[in-house]
């Protein structure tokens, strides 16, 4: 499998000083603004239907790869472990993940976000054949994840050169292949303290996001000052907040998410669904979104499962990708929620978020934050 991957495309190689291929460069970055891209092209966003913001599709937590890794390691496909029960496996199972997508996309889903970003083993060629086989929008992610897995030579690459492989991935294609990712993330950020790496991911990140019109997610660890801090880089970089989601802060203290809300982010609960079921989780997620639309957040809030680990599926006691239909939107109509409100959660909110705006141009930046 590895070597059929491997031969439908091949990578461009670059040194550690990266710089948009000579061919990129003298092309316009492209105008996506009012469309959403997925692994198969840009689409309508009226296409894009019932939507789980953030999942990865296939992934793996092996040691992260160098920036630039060799044509045979394009892929990350291989058999589904013997041992599902070993917590930190990951997704590698082509017709495993195949066929847990597919009873998202029967009970209603239309889109998936794979926030696979670079050092979580991306496979543009599998998302692309994942989503052809399964019927299903899947978007793809770009960026640098946690500090654990950025590539080793990221010491040596500076701002602006974090900012063009990005700009690379959404404007002309991941890892050597025309596949284009749809969004920015997710960004992993640890933080306590913010480190000097991490810095620079986000501000790349935000800078790619501003060049080329892509929307943002960031994995978020950190304590709401570092969080703060984060969305203060990415709005000096000039992206609007409103096309950010701040992954993982859902269910966090009411200060928190209050405070988050109000700077005009998307918050997102997730990492649901790993087995055992505790219905105790499931009352107080519930408790926690619907305090939250109580309060007049409802357009600001998007769901999701993270699912990433093998006890996530349903095939090893987990809740699939369906965890969200099956078990949090009937316990958030039980307490009145209307139809009409989860469309929004679910549909209208991810759209928003995923739609491109217009490109914007780069800008002069003083040496300190190249």
């Amino acid at each position: 499998m590895k070597r059929i991957f491997a031969l439908v495309f091949c990578f461009s190689m670059f040194a550690s000083g990266f710089v948009l291929p000579a061919s990129a460069q003298r092309k316009a970055i492209p105008n996506l603004a009012g469309k959403v891209l997925t692994v198969l092209g840009p689409i309508e966003p009226s296409k894009v239907g019932r939507t789980l913001m953030h999942e990865h599709i296939f992934i793996d937590f092996k040691a992260p790869p160098p920036m630039f890794p060799a044509p045979e390691d394009i892929t990350v496909i291989q058999p589904a472990p013997a041992d599902p029960k070993v917590k930190r496996r990951g997704l590698t199972d082509f017709d495993q993940s195949l066929a847990a997508i597919i009873d998202f996309k029967n009970i209603g889903g239309g889109t998936i976000v794979d926030v696979s970003s670079f050092g979580l083993t991306r496979d543009p060629l599998a998302l692309k054949l994942v989503s052809r086989a399964s019927g299903l929008n899947v978007v793809m992610g770009s960026g640098f994840y946690m500090r654990q897995m950025h590539p080793p030579d990221i010491d040596k690459l500076t701002v602006r050169q974090l900012t063009d492989i990005i700009v690379n991935d959404v404007a002309f294609g991941a890892q050597g292949t025309p596949i284009r990712s749809g969004i920015i993330g997710e960004v992993g950020v640890v933080g306590k303290p913010l480190t000097e790496n991490e810095l620079k991911s986000i501000r790349a990140s935000a800078r790619a996001a501003r060049i080329t019109g892509a929307p943002m997610s960031i994995h978020n660890f950190e304590p709401l000052d570092e969080m703060m801090k984060v969305l203060d880089i990415i709005e000096s970089e000039g992206v609007d907040l409103h096309r950010v989601v701040m992954s993982h802060t859902g269910g966090r203290d009411q200060k928190t998410m209050e405070a988050l809300f109000k700077r005009g982010v998307f918050v997102e609960w997730d990492f649901m669904g790993q087995a055992p079921l505790p219905k105790e989780a499931d009352e107080k997620r519930v408790e926690s979104i619907y305090a939250m639309i109580e309060a007049g957040y409802a357009k600001q809030i998007v769901l999701s499962h993270d699912v990433c680990l093998q006890m996530q599926l349903k095939e090893n006691g987990g809740g699939g990708y369906t965890y969200i239909h099956d078990r949090i939107l009937p316990g958030l109509r039980s307490k009145g929620v209307s139809d009409a409100v989860l469309a929004t959660i679910m549909e209208e909110n991810p759209r928003r978020v995923l739609t491109f705006v217009a490109p914007h141009p780069r800008v002069r930046h003083s040496k300190a934050k190249k």
